[in-house]
């Protein structure tokens, strides 16, 4: 399970890479294959789930603090979509800390998202609680690429 620390630290970025890196280096289907199984368990643990921005509006709402900072599809490929993600709580406060992310106001962060509708979000956790909500970029976000190989891990929450 990616953790704050996996985050601040940057070690996240290298994680997201490789797991891209496996789906550029490889065709068709993973549902059968070793590796492919392994990368399913990785991004299961952070229990992704697509997000109404109704829906992503009411974990902002709820949490105790909020950043602003750029996602992990625009950190690896800067040529991407720009999109930012909300980080909440201590996530958020982690990211800023260390320079990520910049606090934010629950206005600018339901506006962050509203700019980058046509984006599905998308809410991870992170250190078992979810802290990470982003507009996911199709070519590069790793749960995307993840169900376009048959390794099934988004849900919608209901």
């Amino acid at each position: 399970m990616g953790t704050i620390a996996d985050y601040t630290g940057g070690s996240i970025l290298e994680s997201i890479s490789k797991a891209l890196h496996f789906f550029d280096s490889t065709e068709g289907p993973l549902t059968q294959d070793e590796k492919g199984q392994h990368l399913l368990q990785n991004i299961k643990e952070f229990e992704p789930l697509i997000l109404s921005l109704n829906q992503a509006a009411e974990y902002i709402c709820n949490a105790t603090s909020i950043a602003i900072g750029e996602s992990v599809c625009r950190a690896l490929h800067p040529e991407s979509a720009l999109t930012e993600s909300v980080f909440l709580n201590e996530l958020a406060v982690a990211m800023a800390s260390v320079g990520k992310a910049r606090m934010a106001t629950l206005e600018e962060a339901e506006e962050c998202l509203q700019k980058s509708s046509g984006h599905p979000l998308i809410i991870s956790k992170v250190s078992g609680r979810y802290l990470e909500i982003c507009p996911s970029y199709q070519p590069y976000c790793v749960y995307r690429q993840a169900e376009k190989r048959g390794l099934h891990c988004l849900q919608r929450k209901i």
